[in-house]
C-alpha cells in the first residue's frame, strides 16, 4: 500500500478522537483533531498526485474517511444538542447512494466528484469551527446545508445517470 493510502486510512482514528475530545468539552483538543483531518486530506491528496501514485483504493478511500469524521462530528454535535446537524442526513443519503448504485450495476463502487466539492468542504470546517466556538451559525448553517445538499444532489444524479446507461460514463 502506497504513502497516501496509508494516510488516508491513518486518518479513521480521528472521528472517533473528535468526537471524544468534543464530549469531555475539550475544544482546543477537538480543534487540533479538525485541522489535523483536514491537512491529512490534503497532504494524502498533494503526495498522491506528486507521486503519481493515485489508485482505485485511494479515490474510494479518501472520500468515504471523509465522510466517516464528519459523522462523528455530527453525532458528537448532536449528542450536545445542536440538533439541526441531523439535516445534514438529507444530503449524506444522497452522497451513500450515489457510492452505492454503480456497485449494483457494475459490480464496482465509482466516485462522482465535483467541481464544487472545494466550496462545500470549506463551508462544512468553517460551520464546525463556528459550533465549537458557540457563534451564532444558525445563517451560516442553512446556506452550508443548502449548499451541500445541491452538491450531493448532483452527485446523485450523475451516478443515476450511470447507473441508468449501458456504457461506460466519464466524470
Amino acid at each position: 500500500m502506497n504513502l497516501p493510502n496509508r494516510i488516508t486510512l491513518s486518518r479513521i482514528i480521528l472521528g472517533p478522537l473528535f468526537l471524544i475530545s468534543y464530549l469531555m468539552d475539550k475544544t482546543y483538543l477537538s480543534l487540533f483533531f479538525l485541522f489535523l483531518n483536514l491537512f491529512t486530506d490534503l497532504l494524502d491528496g498533494f503526495l498522491a498526485r506528486e507521486r503519481k501514485e493515485t489508485t482505485e483504493l485511494g479515490e474510494f478511500i479518501d472520500p468515504f474517511v471523509d465522510l466517516l469524521f464528519f459523522l462523528f462530528v455530527g453525532l458528537g454535535f448532536s449528542l450536545e444538542g445542536t440538533t439541526q446537524i441531523n439535516w445534514f442526513f438529507i444530503p449524506l443519503i444522497f452522497i451513500g447512494l450515489s457510492f452505492v448504485l454503480p456497485s449494483f450495476r457494475y459490480k464496482k463502487v465509482k466516485i462522482f466528484h465535483t467541481k464544487m466539492k472545494y466550496l462545500h468542504t470549506a463551508c462544512i470546517y468553517l460551520l464546525v469551527l463556528m459550533i465549537l466556538f458557540e457563534l451564532d451559525f444558525k445563517t451560516f448553517f442553512w446556506i452550508t446545508f443548502t449548499v451541500f445538499t445541491l452538491i450531493s444532489l448532483e452527485t446523485l444524479l450523475r451516478s443515476l445517470r450511470y447507473f441508468l446507461k449501458k456504457e461506460s460514463y466519464n466524470t
